[in-house]
């Protein structure tokens, strides 16, 4: 498997480029990071509907992984997908961050995500979920092979980000790969150093 796995600035929306330029490569999975497809929203914002999602991702030769705010009528939800064309896995964020707003923005999910992907059952976590260590026993408990774990982590706490990855792979001796966004949204800056 040939994964291209996009680190981008959260000020950058464009979707489009990233993967009409893997096209090109041969890949055959794409993956972003936490709320990718918007930056962050600490308010509320418009969200992105899940159909909406799904017509940006049509078409292309590969498998794409991305967060997204997803609205499903007055809910939002901090939501991972997972697309190859055919298949469709989400995950909605269990643990939201109260320091960046999201109980107040945000529905939280309820269950484990856990994808059917042909590369394997891979394990999703979001950013803050990576502080939960019983959120990763019922991946692993559920049949993960891999953690996947997209993150809009703050620089000013991107050791704890690094530490926690390794700890989560050592724990469950599973592979971990960490997306993380970088750039500054006039809020937070980003602390980037996604690793797998």
């Amino acid at each position: 498997m040939k994964i291209r796995i996009i680190q981008k600035n959260i000020n950058n929306r464009d979707l489009r480029t990233f993967l009409d330029n893997a096209r090109e490569s041969n890949v055959h999975w794409v993956a972003f990071g936490e709320l990718a497809a918007s930056g962050c929203l600490y308010d509320g914002g418009e969200g992105i509907r899940h159909e909406e999602m799904l017509a940006r991702l049509e078409g292309y030769p590969f498998s794409v992984s991305i967060g997204y705010p997803e609205r499903d009528g007055t809910a939002i939800r901090n939501t991972y997908l997972y697309y190859d064309g055919e298949s469709v896995e989400r995950y909605y964020k269990v643990n939201l961050f109260p320091e960046m707003n999201e109980p107040a923005v945000y529905s939280a999910g309820d269950s484990p995500g856990v994808f059917a992907t042909p590369w394997g059952t891979i394990g999703v976590a979001i950013c803050y979920d990576i502080r939960f260590p019983a959120l990763f026993a019922k991946l692993k408990e559920n049949g993960a092979e891999m953690f996947l774990i997209p993150a809009a982590f703050p620089r000013v706490r991107i050791e704890a980000w690094k530490s926690l990855l390794v700890e989560r792979a050592r724990e469950h001796g599973v592979t971990v790969l960490g997306i993380n966004a970088v750039g500054d949204d006039g809020t937070n800056e980003f602390g980037g150093s996604s690793t797998l």
